[in-house]
């Protein structure tokens, strides 16, 4: 691929976690950048918006700090001491009455139906992988028939709704399953990759550093112990058991006051002060090819409102869409679908009773939203004094226009107050947001169509496609910016998988 030699900036397409990363890692280490953002805001899919004094994310997206020590020091020098604030990640769900820890600890599984904890308990203890790709079957060997049948169904059909639900549905979706800047499935960071042999042979004929360490490991007698058998494994899945039955300990998220977007908005702040070009409202991005080389890209708009244009670019980092990237690279675009979401922001009138989730998932059918999202319990001040937010979102095809969203405040409003949230004249006014392409949707031939796509891809000397969109990955915050700082790495020929 690309080597950082090469004459002429680096273009990085998209301000989102991914495209930052790249960026941030390109600059620091003396190169010329530029990002291109077709809004007038960096974050992308991870940005915060207001509504009248009322702060939400276009999420809900929390920052993990269990994905990479190198990922938390660049953000950790990018904003304000005060702004580095983790916090625990508690979520929910609603299961039949019940509000649940998710996922259930052994403690918690004694909030379900009796047949719901046995089921739960026995696979805890099995341990075993499904080896089925199905996620419908794969969920339900891991969790149990009855828990499948009283959450985890009813959840995924109302999430995913139009795509031939669950039995369609690939399970490296459910695990969000870990690729690296090639997307190859990451077999080092993923156990679960690790069952399927193919998988591991793709990795290791990629990264055959990583197959030389690991032969050395072995002849040394350092590599890590086969998992214990017999009494041992008995053993060990009791001692897991009963940390994770009495543990009051969670992952660790990053939060600051002022809402998620902080973080990305820091970023580029950091990244313009040490010399990187921003370019905002930079629209109608495209590229030409000469052969396998992307020799220009293009743009409308930007900071002077006159457009620009880069020959011979040394690196084209693309975090858009990867149908749009397809059709101007040249690449047969697969059928890879992507869903939008509606989110629903509330100004509550009053301030609503403590909790401790961030946010909880909803299974039942009758009610029109699938997760509600509390954002005055990530940090205060996220409203006005004696006021309250909700903010829940909806993946149903429906309510695309106006006239079909008059009824929909009706609906929230319902569904709130059955669950006991608020009562629907606690809603001072509603705005509704449309996210497009906020989640990958995976087929289950999902995976040999990325890699049609990127056999392709790799032919091209100077083109990447990264992130949540340019991958087709169901990733998160943390990890969209370490692929985006890895990339970055891979370009400067310094990148060790």
């Amino acid at each position: 691929m690309t080597s950082a030699s090469q004459p002429g900036p680096h273009i990085v397409v998209g301000a989102g976690m991914a495209g930052l990363g790249a960026a941030q890692t390109l600059r620091r280490a003396g190169k010329e950048v530029i990002v291109l953002e077709r809004t007038n805001e960096v974050g992308g899919l991870a940005r915060t918006v207001d509504f009248e004094g009322h702060v939400f994310d276009v999420g809900p997206h929390y920052f993990f700090l269990d994905v990479s020590e190198e990922v938390n020091a660049l953000i950790k020098s990018c904003v304000r001491e005060e702004e580095w604030r983790p916090i625990d990640f508690k979520i929910g769900a609603k299961i039949g009455r019940a509000n649940v820890a998710w996922p259930p600890t052994a403690r918690e599984a004694l909030k379900l139906p009796i047949s719901g904890i046995a089921s739960y308990l026995k696979n805890c203890i099995s341990q075993n992988i499904p080896k089925t790709y199905v996620a419908r079957d794969y969920m339900r060997g891991m969790f149990g028939k009855k828990m499948w049948s009283i959450f985890l169904e009813p959840y995924i059909e109302k999430k995913v709704p139009g795509h031939g639900g669950p039995g369609k549905l690939h399970r490296d979706w459910w695990n969000q399953a870990a690729r690296t800047v090639h997307n190859v499935p990451d077999v080092k960071r993923d156990k679960v990759l690790q069952f399927e042999p193919a998988l591991v042979e793709s990795y290791l004929e990629r990264y055959p550093s990583v197959r030389q360490k690991a032969e050395e490991a072995k002849a040394s007698g350092t590599s890590e112990p086969p998992p214990p058998k017999g009494a041992k494994r008995i053993l060990k899945i009791i001692q897991g058991l009963t940390k994770t039955a009495f543990a009051k300990n969670y992952k660790k998220v990053l939060y600051p006051p002022g809402g998620v977007g902080v973080i990305c908005e820091r970023l580029a702040e950091d990244y313009q002060e040490r010399g990187g070009r921003l370019e905002l409202k930079a629209a109608n991005v495209a590229f030409e090819m000469e052969g396998p080389h992307v020799s220009s890209v293009s743009w409308s708009g930007g900071r002077d409102g006159k457009g620009g244009r880069v020959e011979n670019p040394a690196s084209v980092t693309w975090t858009g869409s990867l149908h749009r990237m397809c059709s101007l690279a040249g690449i047969d675009r697969q059928d890879l679908p992507f869903m939008t979401i509606l989110l629903g922001l509330l100004k509550i009138r009053r301030p609503l009773r403590p909790g401790d989730d961030l946010y909880t998932y909803i299974a039942d059918k009758s009610i029109v939203f699938n997760r509600i999202y509390y954002p005055n319990r990530s940090v205060g001040g996220l409203c006005p004094p004696d006021k309250d937010s909700l903010c829940v979102e909806i993946t149903r095809p429906e309510f695309r226009d106006e006239e079909e969203r008059k009824q929909l405040i009706g609906m929230i409003s319902s569904g709130l107050a059955k669950l006991g949230v608020c009562k629907p004249e606690d809603i001072e006014d509603v705005r509704y947001m449309f996210v497009p392409d906020s989640y990958p949707v995976y087929p289950l031939d999902y995976r040999e169509k990325l890699d049609r796509i990127w056999t392709e891809l790799d032919k091209i000397d100077n083109l990447r496609s990264i992130g949540r969109s340019g991958q087709f990955w169901y990733n998160n915050m943390a990890r969209s910016l370490r692929v985006g700082l890895e990339t970055g790495q891979d370009i400067l020929g310094t990148y060790e998988p």
